[in-house]
């Protein structure tokens, strides 16, 4: 009884139906063996597209870490040009932001501030003293705030070209991301490019890990 119930059930499975073409005899998959294979087929698909995100997701963790605790890791660290502001004498025992920020705001009663640069030593992340300012026009204006003051400290204000630190950082290691420029010229460094350095630390941890 149980080998004929086996017969009939193998009877009623869907089975490759065999095609002829040129002579030769091709099994044609049946219609539950092509669904099979577009589910692998999406099963594929979705680990890769999830194994790509993860890795998306690291490399800009990376980037965000190496680009917030770099000197040089913001749009703002070049551009250094003849008619830069130099600007120091604040308080910088706080956030780069904050003093970036109060910085825009007194500087922008002067005219349309277009860069405002906090250089920081890296790793620490505090402000080195001084700070880099561009306008789109009213640099003379801004050299008037010379003798002002900021929270309770007198601001010095000249053109960036009259500073020694328009030329180099004193006392400045850098880090990985920056080569430690030491007393390189600002206004001479090329942008940082931030995707390649991570994803070449991507991938020496990958290659570490084999």
């Amino acid at each position: 009884m149980n080998s004929l119930a086996d017969e009939r059930e193998e009877d009623s499975m869907p089975i490759a139906k065999p095609v002829t073409t040129t002579g030769e005899t091709v099994l044609q998959p049946c219609s539950s063996s092509k669904r099979n294979l577009k589910r692998q087929k999406i099963h594929k698909e979705s680990k890769a597209n999830l194994k790509k995100q993860k890795e998306t997701e690291l490399f800009l963790s990376i980037k965000r870490e190496k680009e917030d605790s770099c000197c040089y890791g913001c749009e703002e660290a070049t551009g250094n040009s003849l008619d830069t502001i130099f600007v120091k004498g604040f308080q910088h025992l706080r956030p780069r932001d904050e003093i970036k920020n109060e910085l825009s705001n007194i500087f922008g009663s002067c005219g349309k501030v277009i860069r405002v640069f906090v250089p920081m030593q890296c790793g620490t992340c505090v402000p080195l003293g001084f700070a880099f300012i561009d306008y789109s026009n009213g640099e003379d204006d801004a050299l008037k705030l010379n003798g002002t003051y900021m929270g309770g400290r007198k601001l010095e204000v000249k053109m960036a070209t009259d500073s020694a630190e328009y030329y180099g950082f004193v006392n400045f290691t850098g880090c990985d991301l920056c080569r430690g420029p030491g007393k390189r010229k600002l206004r001479a460094r090329k942008p940082l490019d931030v995707d390649k350095i991570c994803y070449k630390n991507l991938a020496d941890k990958a290659h570490s890990k084999t």
